[in-house]
């Protein structure tokens, strides 16, 4: 079984935290031997007839007990091993100091060992037990009671031995827990984290969407500036991701922004200045005002407050758009297993059984329904396969989204007869991982729709990018439905995740007949080409 890797500063988090499986039981199994001990001892005395002789080291050894158990409550990993071997120390001078009959005392020296082995391991367990034995002999051998020592010793080694026995089952057992304890940590971590999520986006007044949050910081800066701001965040290997611009980031904007989010602070450089969008003592990206400089330190203060007050919502906003890509990456591998496995494996069965009807029968009539219904067990298996195709269908690692393009066009064309010609133009394309998921969706959508609905023979597939910019186009030579139909929510769903993205979504009939799916970011300057005889088939 494969464990997922967990981040080395979470996982100490989560260690030097209470953990509700091991802290509270362990405390309690703790406190439950030291009072099963005095017990005992309150029981030995008793019937020994010693208990005026006894009494002040019973009290004695119940104000250790009680302030170790105190101390262990709240006490971190590393200082249960010294309360232990304190315990340990205690108990060896009070017994061995005793003005009247050790004998019935002795059971105690037993408990320092046991009560280290349950709360720290083998380690803490052989301290305490070395520093009772020595203890109890050096008090004993100064001359602190009478008697003779090698007695008193001999005597006190059965329980000693006890204890130290029972201290190292209780710490093989310890540990086993531990590594247990360790294994779930970062699980209870993250169940606590999402669930404080789950209630503070529930209970959140404004929406969770970046693109909105990115508007309102727009609007504010706009409104107090007068002046169209560019919003970046850094992304993953230190690069900028442009949410909102008019056209991409020169490299002296980009260089002020990079240097604005690494110090947190606002940089001026020329007429570019650069405000961090900071939650906290954290810059996660910068607000870059081209061909503007502040007029007065109280403005620039004034903006700078405004942006901390939209900086929370807009990180959070990118947090909880990470954590629901997971989910829904999550959600399409599970339902493209379940097709995969299931319905397609059921369907595929039921055209062998077509197969065994029609070879049995000797009626034409039969035989020829028999082959219309393979055939069209046929079609629905080849749907299937391109529904798990879409749905496990990724934008890989290096947010390559012609990669993505290409390797979906080519495995749609091994599974089909429709004959997509694929034409790619980015230049300098600085598309976040956001907007080629998006873009990605929207383009398995329309040439699904082409392949489903349209009775189409050719697609031409055209997208270009520059920048941030980026415009794609799915034009089919096929029957043409640019108005959405009752119960299909295709259209509907392209149009989400346009808007998602701040994009724009046209649908309109195409001149030669078909349809034509545009998708563009705002002020795109990418050209919107033809398909001619230039564009690329489509491998097989």
């Amino acid at each position: 079984m494969n464990v997922p890797t967990v981040p080395r500063s979470l996982l100490r988090w989560t260690l030097a935290t209470p953990s509700p499986a091991g802290g509270a039981p362990t405390w309690r199994l703790t406190t439950a031997v030291r009072v099963f001990g005095l017990a005992l001892l309150m029981g030995q005395v008793l019937d020994d007839g010693s208990l005026s002789a006894g009494v002040i080291v019973l009290m004695a050894l119940a104000v250790v007990g009680t302030t170790c158990c105190a101390c262990e409550l709240h006490a971190s990993r590393s200082t249960v091993p010294w309360i232990a071997v304190t315990e340990g120390l205690m108990v060896g001078v009070l017994v061995s100091t005793a003005t009247g009959p050790v004998e019935p005392l002795l059971p105690y020296l037993a408990v320092p060992a046991v009560v280290a082995g349950i709360s720290g391991g083998f380690a803490p367990t052989m301290n305490s037990w070395l520093t009772t034995v020595l203890a109890f002999t050096a008090a004993d051998a100064a001359g602190l009671t009478p008697g003779a020592t090698a007695d008193r010793v001999g005597a006190a080694l059965p329980w000693l031995f006890i204890g130290l026995g029972s201290g190292l089952l209780c710490a093989q057992r310890t540990r086993s827990l531990r590594r247990l304890e360790a294994r779930q940590a970062p699980y209870f971590a993250a169940h606590r984290l999402v669930g404080q999520l789950h209630d503070l986006v529930r209970d959140l007044p404004g929406e969770l969407d970046v693109t909105r949050q990115v508007g309102a910081i727009r609007e504010a800066v706009h409104r107090a500036l007068q002046v169209e701001p560019t919003v970046v965040v850094q992304g993953k290997g230190r690069r900028f991701e442009t949410l909102s611009t008019r056209e991409r980031l020169s490299a002296s904007e980009e260089e002020v922004a990079r240097l604005c989010t690494f110090y947190g602070q606002r940089v001026q450089r020329d007429d570019i200045t650069a405000f961090p969008l900071r939650v906290g003592q954290h810059a996660f990206g910068a607000i870059v005002l081209g061909h503007w400089t502040p007029p007065s330190k109280q403005l620039a203060d004034a903006v700078q407050q405004l942006l901390d007050e939209h900086a929370v919502a807009l990180e959070t906003a990118l947090l909880v758009e990470d954590i629901r890509a997971i989910a829904t990456n999550e959600e399409r591998n599970r339902l493209a297993r379940d097709i995969h496995d299931g319905v397609a494996q059921r369907i595929a069965a039921l055209g062998y059984l077509v197969d065994d009807v029609s070879e049995l029968t000797e009626r034409p009539e039969t035989t020829a329904a028999a082959e219309a219904l393979r055939d069209e067990i046929t079609e629905l298996v080849r749907e299937l396969r391109l529904s798990v195709l879409d749905l496990r269908h990724e934008v890989d690692g290096s947010d390559d989204l012609s990669g993505a393009l290409s390797e979906y066009v080519r495995q749609l064309s091994a599974h089909s007869d429709l004959r997509v010609h694929l034409m790619l133009d980015e230049q300098s394309a600085q598309l976040s991982r956001r907007v080629t998921t998006e873009v990605l969706r929207v383009a398995q959508e329309a040439i699904g729709n082409v392949h489903k609905h349209a009775h189409a023979v050719n697609v031409w597939v055209r997208f270009s990018a520059s920048g941030s910019n980026f415009r794609l186009a799915v034009e089919d030579d096929g029957v043409g439905a640019p108005t959405p139909r009752p119960g299909h929510y295709g259209l509907h769903t392209m149009r989400e995740r346009a808007a998602r993205i701040g994009a724009t979504l046209d649908i309109t009939p195409r001149h030669d007949g078909g349809t034509v799916v545009s998708l563009q970011s705002p002020q795109s300057t990418c050209p919107e080409g033809t398909h001619d005889a230039h564009q690329r088939l489509a491998r097989r």
